[in-house]
C-alpha cells in the first residue's frame, strides 16, 4: 500500500536565492543615487511641485561606511578567494625554496564533484581551504514538509547558509563593491599575461610554472582531481588552456542557439574539468539554461543567482547579455509573484474561512502568502540595473527588458524607479514595446499623477502617429488598452468628467470605412469594460456597471464580460440580488468558469446548499475544469457535508479531483497538481472531524479511492477514516473496498505506526475475518500485508492465524457471493434453499415512510426539485433510525433524481441500495424488487443521455433473468435523437420495438405511442396506422397523446379527413384528458398545408372551450395566422403579445419572429421588419435567438436585399448565435436568386456536416440546378443519400434530378 509522507503539504519556498540577494545587494553597494541625474534635465515625468529627483536605490544599508572598505588584500579575504594560476605558482615557488611538496588543490566550483578517488587528496592538501558556496547549493524547501515544520526548515536553510558562506559572503558583502571596479583591469592583465606566456614560452614565471606542474611525483598525481589542470609538456600551459577555453566556449555557444539547454551543464562542467576559467559567453550560455531547463518558474531565479554568484568569485566581468539575461528572470520572476499574490487574496476572499479559525482553505496557502510577501526580485533586478549602467558606459539593453522592468515596477508602484528606467530608455532612443504605455499611466494615476499620465498618453499618442506615417517608432500597438488606461486613470484621480469627455472625444472620431469602423466598436467594448467597469467595481458601485450593459453601443461579447466581471465581483462581496441578476443575464454559452465559482462560493458561505447545488450540477459539471478548480470543488463537497449529504459531497469531490487530473495537458504539473489535491483531500477530512461529522461506510471509501486515484494515501487521513468502520459498517462494503480497507488496516499495523486510534487491531481482525468467512480471494500484495500484520498480533489472535494458515492451505475455493455486489458479514451466510416468500430485509423495511415518499414524488402539480428535496430527507431520516425504504421507493428516487439532470445523486442512490439490501440471488423477492431498481437505472441513464452506462445496467438485469419495463424501451425510442447520429430513427425504433417483444415485455400505450412519433416524423403513415390498430387489437386504450401523435402524423401527409375523424374520436373518449399538442397539430396543419384561417381559428375555438390553455406555441399560431392569411389582421396579430402578458407569461423571440416574417415577406415592408428586430435585440429581457435573424432573412431574401445580410450575420457570430440550417437554407436560396452560386455554395460549405438536414440539400441542390450545374447537384444528392434517410425523405430530393 503506497502510503505518502505524513507531512506533505508544504509548498516550495520561493526565498531560495534570498540569502543570494544579499550578495547582489552588496555588488551594488557603490552604486550612488547621481547616476540618472544627467537625464533628469530632460524627463518630463516629474511631479508638479517638487522637482528634486528622489533616488530609488537610495537604502540604508548602502551607507554603511564599511561598505566600502578595501579588503582584497586581506589574509581572509585571499584564503577565501581563488587567484587559478597565480596561486599555483607560489606553491611552486615554495617548492622551489625547499619545502616539501603538497598537490595544490584547485577550488571546486560549479560542476566539482567530490568523488571517491578525491577523498585522500583532500585530506593531504591544504585543509584550512574554506569550502565553496557551489559545492554545497542551498536545497529547495521541500514539498514534503508540513506547514508546522516550515519555520524550521527555513531556520535550518538559513543556519546552513551561513555556514557554508562564512568564508565568502560575509566579505563579498563588504568588499565587492571595490572589486567591482578591478574585475576589469585585473582579467585584463591575466589576459595579457597568457597572450604573452603562449607567444614565448621563455618567461621566467611563466616557464617555471610549467617546469613545476611537469615535476608532479606519480604518487602524488593519482590523488589529482577532475577539476585541476593537467597540461602536456609538449604544449605551454596557458596555450592549452586557451584553447580549451575557445572550444568549450564554441560548444556553448553552438547548444545555446540550437535550444540544447539540457546539455548545456555537461559542458560547462567539462570546461571545468580542464581547469579552464569559464568565458562571460560561456556563463551566458548556463544562464539561458537556468532560465529555460526549470519545471517551475519559482526555481528559476535561485539558480540564476547561483551563477551569477560564481561568476562574481571568479571575476569574470558580465557584458550586456548577462545582465539582460539577469533583468529578465528577475522582472518576470517579480510579476509572477504580484500575480500569485493577488490569485491568493482572491482565494482568501472567496475560500476563506470554512475551516475554524482559518483564514485560507488550504494552509500552505497561508505559508505561500508569508513567502511570496518577502520576495525582492525586483529590488534586486533594479540594484544590478543601476550598478549596469553605473559600471558599463553607454550600456543600452533591449527593448524587452526595458519593457519588464517598467512593467514591474509599474506593477509594485514604484513611479520613482519606473521613472528612471523609462529615461535610460529614452536616452539611449531605444524603440519601446506600446504595452509598457498603459502599465506606466495605470501607475502614474494610482500615484495620483494624472498630469503625468496625460503626458505619459501624449507621448505613446506622437509615436503612433509616427508609426502610422511608416516610421518605426513603436514595436507594437495597443491603442485600446492606452485608451482605457487614461479613462481610468481620469476615473482613480476622480475625474468623471475628463474621463467622459476623453471617451466622447474618442467616440467622435471619423471612421471612413469598415476597418475604421471595426476599430472604433473595439476601443468602445476595451474602455467600457476595462476602465468604466474595472473602476465602478473597485468602488463597489454596481449599479453604474449594470447601466453599461444596457449601452446598444456595447458589442455582444463586450457585454456578456461586463456581466461575468460584475457576478464576480458581487459574488466575493456577499452582494447576492446583484451576483445573481448579472448571472440571470448571461447566456448559457458565455457564462465563465469564473463566475460559476464565485457564485457556488457566495451560495455556500450563505449555507444556500441547494442554490449551490444548481450551480455546481448546471455549471460546473459541463465545463473543463481547471487546477483552479480544486477550492470550488472541496468547498462545495465540505457544503454538502455540512448540509448532511455526506456521502453525495464525497463522491462529488472525488468526481471532482477525477476530472480535474484528466483535464491537465501539461505533465510537469502532474506532481504539484496531486499535491494541491491532497491539500483538498486532507481539508476535507480536517472539516468533517472539526464539525464532528461521522461519515458512512461508503463515503469513507470514496474519500480512500479518491487518494488512491491521487497516487497514495496520506496516513493521518486514512486512520481517521478506519476509525468510522465499525463491524456494521465493514458489512456494507463491496468486494474491492473491503480488499482496500484490508490493506490499508494491515500496512498501518505491519509498519507499526498506528498514530491515533487504539482499534486497529480488533478492526483488523473483524476486516480478515469477513474475508475469510466469504473466501474473498487476495492477491499476493494484499497477503503479504496480512502475513506482517499477523506477525504483529498473531499472539492475540491464535484463532484467526489458524484460519488465515487454513485459507493459504485451499486456494482453491471459490467467493459464495458474486463479487459485483456486497459482502455478507461473518456468520450472516444464509442458506440458498430458503423460501421463496421470506425477504431477509423485512425486519428492518420502513414501509409507511417508503409510502410517504412514493407519494411525494407522485403528487401531482407539486415543484420536482422541492418534492425530490423532501423525499430525500424523509430518507435520510428512515436511514438514521437504522431502517431503510422499499425497493420501489429508491425506484422512484432514481427516476425523480435523473429528470433533474443530477447524475452523481443517482449513483449514490443506487450505491445507498447497495448498503442497505445487497442482492441476495437466491431470494426471489429480493431479486424481483433489484429488477425494479436496475430498470429505474436504465431509464436514468436514458434520460441522461449515457446510452452505453444504460446497456450496462440492462446487462446486468438480464443477468438475473429479468428484463426492463415497456415503458423504459419507450425511453429507448424517445431518446434516440440526443444519443446516437442515427438518421433513419424510424427504423431504429422499430428495431428497439422488436427487441422488446423479443425479451417477453408486453408493449404498452407510452411504448407505441414513441414508436407511433417516429415513424410519423419519417412520414410513414402506414406503419403509424398499423401499429396504431394493433394497439387496439390488444386492449391497450390509446391516450390522448396517442391520439395527438397519430393526428399529427396524418398532418404530416396532408391526410385531412382521417386525421378529423380520429380527432373527433378522442375529443368522445370517456377518459379524455384535454391537452393542446392535437389541437396544435390540427393548427398548423390548416395554417401551413391548407392556408385556412377559419378552420385555425375554430380549433383554436375548441381549445377554450375545454379549458386548454394555449401554449408558447399556440400563440405563434395564432400570430402567424393573422399575420399572413387572408384576411391579413396585424391589429390583432400584436393583440396576441397583449394576451400572452395578459396570462402572466413574457413574449418569446419566437413571436417576435413572427412578426418580423408577417411585415418583411407578406407585406414586404423591410423597413418595418428591421424597426421591429431592432427594438427586440435592444430589449434586455429578450434574449436573441436563432429564428428572429431566420426571419430577417427571410424578409431581406423576399425583398432583394441579400447583399445586406453580412454584417447581420457578423452581429449574429458576436453574439454567440450559431448558424442553423433553417438560415442556411434561406441564405442559398437568395444568393440562388442572385444567380451567385459561389456564396451560396459558401453558405453550404459553412454550415457543416453534421448540421445539414435534408432541406439543406434540397436548397443547395435547386441552387445549382438553377444554374445547369447538375454535376455539383449530383454530388450533394449522393452525399444526401449517404446520410441513411428514411426513403420518404430522400426521394422527394431525388426526383429533383428527373430520377
Amino acid at each position: 500500500m503506497v502510503f505518502k509522507p505524513l507531512s506533505h503539504l508544504a509548498r516550495r519556498s520561493t526565498k531560495a536565492f534570498a540569502h543570494h540577494a544579499q550578495s547582489i545587494t552588496a555588488a551594488s553597494s557603490t552604486t550612488t543615487t547621481q547616476h540618472f541625474d544627467k537625464y533628469t534635465h530632460r524627463h518630463r515625468f516629474v511631479k508638479r511641485g517638487n522637482v528634486q529627483q528622489r533616488d530609488s536605490f537610495h537604502t540604508s544599508a548602502l551607507q554603511q561606511p564599511n561598505s566600502a572598505k578595501p579588503v582584497l588584500d586581506s589574509p581572509a579575504f585571499d584564503q577565501g578567494s581563488d587567484n587559478g594560476l597565480d596561486a599555483y605558482f607560489a606553491a611552486w615557488q615554495r617548492v622551489q625554496h625547499g619545502d616539501e611538496w603538497h598537490q595544490f588543490q584547485f577550488r571546486r566550483r560549479i560542476g566539482w564533484k567530490n568523488t571517491a578517488s578525491d577523498v585522500d587528496s583532500l585530506r593531504s592538501s591544504d585543509r584550512d581551504e574554506a569550502p565553496c558556496l557551489e559545492t554545497d547549493q542551498r536545497p529547495l524547501l521541500n514539498r514534503a514538509h508540513s506547514t508546522s515544520a516550515l519555520e524550521g526548515i527555513k531556520k535550518s536553510q538559513d543556519s546552513a547558509i551561513d555556514h557554508i558562506e562564512a568564508a565568502h559572503l560575509a566579505q563579498v558583502d563588504k568588499a565587492v563593491a571595490n572589486e567591482i571596479k578591478d574585475i576589469e583591469h585585473e582579467f585584463q592583465e591575466t589576459a595579457a599575461i597568457s597572450t604573452i606566456s603562449g607567444r614565448s614560452g621563455h618567461d621566467g614565471k611563466a616557464n617555471g610554472l610549467v617546469e613545476g606542474s611537469s615535476q608532479i611525483p606519480s604518487d602524488k598525481a593519482d590523488h589529482q582531481s577532475s577539476g585541476q589542470i593537467q597540461p602536456s609538456n609538449d604544449v605551454p600551459a596557458f596555450l592549452a588552456k586557451t584553447s580549451d577555453e575557445n572550444y568549450h566556449s564554441n560548444h556553448m555557444d553552438t547548444l545555446e542557439r540550437t535550444d540544447s539547454y539540457s546539455k548545456i551543464p555537461a559542458a560547462f562542467e567539462a570546461l571545468l574539468r580542464g581547469g579552464s576559467v569559464p568565458t562571460v559567453e560561456a556563463y551566458n550560455a548556463l544562464i539561458s539554461a537556468a532560465i529555460c531547463l526549470p519545471a517551475h518558474d519559482y526555481q528559476v531565479v535561485s539558480k540564476v543567482l547561483d551563477v551569477y554568484s560564481d561568476m562574481l568569485r571568479r571575476k569574470v566581468s558580465p557584458n550586456i547579455r548577462t545582465y539582460t539575461l539577469l533583468l529578465d528572470s528577475l522582472c518576470v520572476r517579480s510579476l509572477q509573484v504580484k500575480e500569485a499574490r493577488n490569485l491568493l487574496e482572491q482565494n482568501q476572499l472567496r475560500y476563506g474561512g470554512m475551516k475554524t479559525g482559518a483564514t485560507y482553505m488550504f494552509h500552505s496557502h497561508e505559508s505561500e502568502a508569508e513567502i511570496l510577501a518577502e520576495d525582492g526580485s525586483l529590488s534586486i533586478a533594479l540594484k544590478l540595473f543601476a550598478m549596469a549602467a553605473k559600471e558599463s558606459a553607454g550600456l543600452v539593453m533591449s527593448s524587452g527588458t526595458y519593457r519588464v522592468l517598467i512593467e514591474a515596477c509599474a506593477a509594485y508602484g514604484d513611479v520613482e524607479s519606473m521613472i528612471q528606467v523609462h529615461t535610460h530608455m529614452e536616452s539611449n532612443k531605444v524603440i519601446p514595446y506600446a504595452s509598457i504605455y498603459p502599465a506606466m499611466i495605470r501607475a502614474f494615476a494610482n500615484a495620483g499623477e494624472l498630469q503625468n499620465a496625460i503626458e505619459c498618453y501624449e507621448g505613446y499618442k506622437s509615436m503612433a502617429v509616427s508609426d502610422d506615417s511608416g516610421v518605426l517608432a513603436l514595436l507594437d500597438r495597443v491603442d485600446n488598452d492606452v485608451y482605457a488606461a487614461v479613462v481610468k486613470g481620469y476615473l482613480v484621480c476622480g475625474r468623471q468628467l475628463g474621463a467622459d469627455k476623453f471617451f466622447s472625444k474618442l467616440e467622435d472620431t471619423p471612421a471612413a470605412n469598415d476597418v475604421q469602423k471595426t476599430r472604433l466598436h473595439s476601443a468602445r467594448d476595451a474602455v467600457a469594460l476595462n476602465a468604466y467597469t474595472s473602476r465602478y467595481l473597485e468602488l463597489r458601485d454596481f449599479e453604474k456597471a449594470l447601466q453599461l450593459v444596457g449601452s446598444t453601443a456595447l458589442s455582444y461579447p463586450a457585454k456578456n464580460d461586463i456581466l461575468n466581471r460584475i457576478c464576480i465581483e458581487a459574488a466575493d462581496r456577499n452582494t447576492s440580488n446583484v451576483a445573481s441578476q448579472s448571472y440571470a443575464r448571461i447566456p448559457d454559452k458565455c457564462v465563465t468558469l469564473a463566475a460559476s465559482e464565485a457564485m457556488l462560493a457566495m451560495y455556500v458561505r450563505q449555507g444556500n446548499v441547494a442554490a449551490a447545488r444548481e450551480i455546481y450540477s448546471t455549471s460546473l459539471t459541463n465545463n473543463v475544469l481547471l487546477r483552479t478548480s480544486i477550492e470550488p470543488s472541496t468547498m462545495y463537497a465540505m457544503a454538502l457535508c455540512g448540509g448532511g449529504f455526506v456521502d453525495e459531497g464525497i463522491m462529488e469531490a472525488r468526481k471532482a479531483y477525477g476530472d480535474i487530473r484528466s483535464f491537465s495537458q501539461n505533465p510537469n504539473d502532474k506532481g504539484d497538481l496531486a499535491e494541491s489535491i491532497d491539500m483538498a483531500i486532507e481539508a476535507l477530512s480536517s472539516f468533517l472531524k472539526d464539525r464532528g461529522i461521522i461519515s458512512s461506510a461508503q463515503a469513507s471509501m470514496n474519500l480512500m479511492w479518491a487518494m488512491i486515484d491521487n497516487g497514495g494515501l496520506i496516513p493521518s487521513v486514512a486512520e481517521q477514516l478506519l476509525s468510522g468502520l465499525g463491524p456494521n459498517e465493514v458489512a456494507l462494503l463491496s468486494w474491492q473496498d473491503l480488499k482496500l480497507a484490508l490493506q490499508v488496516e494491515a500496512g498501518i499495523l505491519g509498519n507499526g505506526k498506528p498514530r491515533f486510534d487504539v482499534a486497529h487491531s480488533a478492526r483488523f481482525a473483524y476486516l480478515l475475518d469477513t474475508a475469510l468467512v466469504n473466501r474473498m480471494p487476495l492477491d499476493k500484495r494484499t497477503s503479504d500485508l496480512v502475513e506482517s500484520a499477523l506477525d504483529t498480533i498473531g499472539n492475540g489472535r491464535p484463532d484467526l492465524l489458524a484460519r488465515w494458515r487454513g485459507q493459504l492451505s485451499s486456494p482453491n475455493l471459490s467467493p459464495m457471493i458474486p463479487s459485483d455486489f456486497l459482502p455478507a458479514s461473518p456468520g450472516s451466510i444464509l442458506s440458498s434453499g430458503s423460501d421463496g416468500n421470506i425477504d431477509p430485509y423485512a425486519s428492518t423495511l420502513d414501509h409507511r415512510g417508503s409510502s410517504i415518499i412514493v407519494e411525494e414524488l407522485e403528487r401531482q402539480g407539486r415543484n420536482t426539485p422541492a418534492s425530490l428535496s423532501e423525499a430525500l430527507a424523509r430518507l435520510r431520516n428512515i436511514r438514521r433510525s437504522g431502517r431503510h425504504p422499499r425497493y420501489i421507493a429508491y425506484s422512484k428516487l432514481i427516476a425523480s433524481a435523473a429528470k433533474e439532470g443530477r447524475t452523481s445523486l443517482v449513483h449514490d442512490l443506487v450505491g445507498t441500495a447497495k448498503q442497505d439490501m445487497p442482492l441476495l440471488l437466491q431470494y426471489p423477492t429480493v431479486r424481483h424488487g433489484w429488477a425494479s431498481i436496475l430498470d429505474a437505472m436504465v431509464g436514468a441513464c436514458l434520460t441522461l443521455g449515457n446510452r452505453r452506462l444504460a446497456f450496462e445496467y440492462h446487462q446486468q438485469l438480464r443477468g438475473i433473468g429479468c428484463a426492463p419495463t415497456a415503458n423504459t424501451f419507450g425511453l429507448y425510442i424517445t431518446t434516440l435523437k440526443e444519443s446516437t447520429r442515427t438518421f433513419d430513427e424510424a427504423s431504429e425504433a422499430v428495431k428497439i420495438f422488436h427487441q422488446a417483444r423479443s425479451e417477453g415485455v408486453e408493449p404498452s400505450s407510452f411504448l407505441y405511442n414513441a414508436l407511433i412519433g417516429k415513424l410519423g416524423k419519417a412520414r410513414r403513415i402506414d406503419d403509424c396506422l398499423y401499429y396504431f390498430a394493433e394497439m387496439r387489437s390488444r386492449s391497450i386504450r390509446p391516450t390522448s397523446v396517442t391520439y395527438g401523435t397519430i393526428v399529427n402524423a396524418l398532418c404530416r401527409v396532408s391526410d385531412e379527413r382521417f386525421a378529423q375523424e380520429l380527432f373527433d374520436e378522442m375529443e368522445a373518449m370517456p377518459n379524455y384528458k384535454p391537452r393542446p399538442a392535437p389541437y396544435n397539430s390540427l393548427m398548423q396543419f390548416f395554417l401551413t398545408t391548407k392556408r385556412d384561417s377559419s378552420k385555425v381559428l375554430e380549433y383554436y375555438q375548441r381549445m377554450q372551450t375545454r379549458n386548454i390553455r394555449p401554449t408558447m406555441h399556440t400563440y405563434k399560431l395564432l400570430i402567424d395566422t393573422y399575420a399572413t392569411l387572408e384576411p391579413i389582421n396585424l391589429a390583432a396579430a400584436e393583440g396576441v403579445l397583449q394576451s400572452i402578458r395578459a396570462s402572466g407569461q413574457t413574449p418569446e423571440a419566437v413571436h417576435y419572429a413572427s412578426l418580423i416574417h408577417a411585415k418583411g415577406c407578406v407585406l414586404h415592408d423591410m423597413q418595418g421588419a428591421r424597426e421591429i428586430f431592432d427594438r427586440v435585440i435592444a430589449d434586455l429581457n429578450t434574449r436573441p435567438q436563432a429564428c428572429l435573424y431566420q426571419a430577417l432573412f427571410e424578409s431581406m431574401v423576399a425583398n432583394h436585399c441579400v447583399g445586406d445580410t453580412k454584417p447581420v450575420l457578423l452581429d449574429m457570430a458576436s453574439r454567440g448565435i450559431g448558424m442553423t440550417p433553417y438560415i442556411a437554407n434561406c441564405l442559398i436560396h437568395g444568393w440562388a436568386l442572385e444567380d451567385d452560386i459561389s456564396m451560396a455554395r459558401a453558405v453550404y460549405e459553412g454550415i457543416g456536416t453534421d448540421k445539414r438536414e435534408p432541406s439543406t440539400y434540397e436548397a443547395m441542390t435547386r441552387a445549382f440546378l438553377s444554374s445547369n450545374d447538375r454535376d455539383n447537384a449530383l454530388e450533394v444528392v449522393q452525399e444526401m443519400l449517404s446520410r441513411g434517410y428514411p426513403s420518404a425523405v430522400s426521394g422527394k430530393i431525388f426526383e429533383l434530378l428527373g430520377h
